[in-house]
């Protein structure tokens, strides 16, 4: 049976960044996420576009996890969004992230469940999109277990690659 972590999730700060980066730098090596990351800027990927929240995972004075909330995603995204839930004001969940060892002990559901109840407190409506890749099935694993559904999938070319997402929706309760 996993042992779960007892852990505080707390708005990010400045002074964070650094153990942030170090944490994406394993992630990105582990699962190839983000897929896309111009000049290897893990710091721009954690901070761009200015998120209208961000939090972070703390076990033990140390951090495990990352989740931020954003107002807008890729262009597709949005559009299949508005088109499948034209009444929402949708806020988009991103930047999930949970350092590779601490894995399989409810940090990512709790950070996915804070930033969706974070949204819904902000009179908003839960959504992220996902690159749909066998690295990312784990993360989709967890959306679908943590009762997102899935709306709809888009595609298009980043950079010369044609990627699919997959796009949920979170429970509004």
């Amino acid at each position: 049976m996993r042992q779960t972590f007892i852990v505080e999730i707390r708005e990010r700060r400045d002074e964070d960044l650094d153990d942030l980066v170090a944490i994406a730098a394993q992630v990105h090596e582990v699962d190839n996420y983000p897929m896309y990351l111009p000049g290897g800027d893990l710091r721009r990927f954690l901070t761009r576009p200015t998120p209208m929240a961000a939090w972070v995972a703390v076990r033990s004075n140390e951090l495990v996890g990352h989740v931020a909330l954003n107002d807008t995603t890729s262009r597709p995204v949005m559009q299949l969004v508005e088109d499948r839930r034209p009444m929402m004001l949708a806020a988009y969940v991103a930047r999930l992230l949970v350092e590779p060892s601490s894995r399989g002990n409810g940090v990512g559901r709790r950070l996915l469940d804070h930033a969706r109840r974070a949204a819904i407190e902000a009179a908003r409506s839960p959504f992220l999109d996902v690159v749909d890749t066998p690295t990312s099935s784990s993360a989709i694993s967890l959306y679908r277990h943590a009762g997102w559904s899935e709306i709809g999938r888009v595609r298009f070319d980043l950079v010369g690659d044609e990627i699919e997402e997959l796009v949920f929706c979170g429970p509004l309760t």
